[in-house]
């Protein structure tokens, strides 16, 4: 590779970096307003909280398959740590105090589901994107060389 073709590799890599940045954050705020409507109707009655914890499975799954695509497509890591760490600063935000004392996401059993699900599911998707992690159950060793038998 030519040091023209590697500068140019460089920033790319950087920029999509930061577009996947903005897009973590983008999908971070919209779905973190969407987790704050969750209790919305929680009173009334059996459906909505079924309703609710089947919709944030889905979102979940959606998210990890996501954050995995995003790996891929960008054919490193990063990709999937840039989105993940724009996703996750909107959440940390959000659940923070805000000047007039409101917070988005309340004590309710399923934004702390929302919470932690969104956070460990992109954490699997990061570690599942990284080079040589298969299956860390099948790892038999280093390999051996033919001239050591």
């Amino acid at each position: 590779m030519s040091a023209r073709s590697t500068i140019l590799s460089s920033v790319l890599t950087g920029v999509t970096c930061v577009v996947l940045l903005l897009l973590g954050a983008l999908v971070g705020l919209l779905s973190t307003l969407n987790a704050a409507w969750m209790t919305r109707y929680w009173d009334a009655g059996h459906p909505v909280p079924i309703l609710a914890v089947t919709g944030l499975l889905v979102f979940l799954a959606v998210l990890y398959t996501l954050c995995r695509a995003l790996a891929w497509g960008s054919r490193r890591p990063s990709g999937a740590v840039a989105f993940a760490i724009g996703f996750c600063v909107i959440l940390l935000v959000a659940i923070s105090y805000l000047p007039g004392g409101d917070v988005f996401l309340r004590e309710a059993l399923i934004h702390q589901g929302y919470m932690l699900g969104s956070m460990v599911v992109l954490a699997l998707a990061v570690v599942r994107s990284m080079p040589g992690w298969a299956n860390p159950f099948l790892y038999k060793g280093p390999p051996v060389s033919p001239s050591s038998h």
